[in-house]
């Protein structure tokens, strides 16, 4: 009897199989490029409206921005712009506040100069850029990064970053967290 029951069983599966729904992997959760860009201009809502609101506070005042998939669409368009990040960095550079870059690439061997370059090429005014030393965890090293520059005289009134690790060890007023759908983008 249970080797009948387990032979229609089998037999209903197989009939089955053609229309059994697939669970996609977690890689093919990456959303469409538009749907990207509609969570990334959600991200960064109001973002100007803070600009002017920090607009004319004393001191070398900066915005900290990552790099992969914050201020360049490395998954999407590689070296290519994200023109929201874009668009918020000028205004706040024509407000007065420095650019300044806080990447998880390794810095050493021209690493640093060819992001900035990259960067330029994008649009972006670099005021500076900080990378990752060898063998540094990726936290730590966003946190050194934002530590030297605020102990270089900057004021960070804000952090852009699309990882828990742009934004984890402080140094900073305010966070604009861009989506990476659980950590699939870098």
């Amino acid at each position: 009897m249970v080797s009948r029951t387990f032979r229609s069983i089998a037999a209903t599966a197989a009939l089955l199989a053609p229309f059994t729904l697939h669970i996609p992997s977690a890689e093919a959760a990456v959303p469409s490029k538009s749907v990207w860009l509609s969570d990334v201009d959600s991200a960064m809502a109001g973002s100007q409206r803070y600009v002017d609101k920090v607009d004319g506070r004393a001191g070398r005042l900066a915005v900290n921005f990552d790099i992969d998939n914050t201020t360049l669409a490395t998954h999407y368009d590689p070296g290519q712009p994200v023109q929201r990040v874009l668009r918020f960095a000028k205004y706040a550079h024509a407000h007065g506040i420095a650019l300044l870059f806080n990447t998880a690439r390794l810095s050493g061997g021209g690493r640093m100069q060819a992001a900035r370059n990259q960067l330029k090429a994008a649009g972006y005014l670099v005021a500076g850029i900080c990378g990752r030393e060898k063998g540094e965890a990726l936290a730590e090293s966003k946190t050194r990064c934002r530590k030297h520059f605020v102990d270089s005289g900057y004021t960070l009134v804000a952090n852009v970053g699309n990882r828990d690790t742009d934004f984890s060890g402080g140094y900073y007023d305010r966070a604009f967290r861009l989506p990476n759908y659980g950590n699939q983008l870098s």
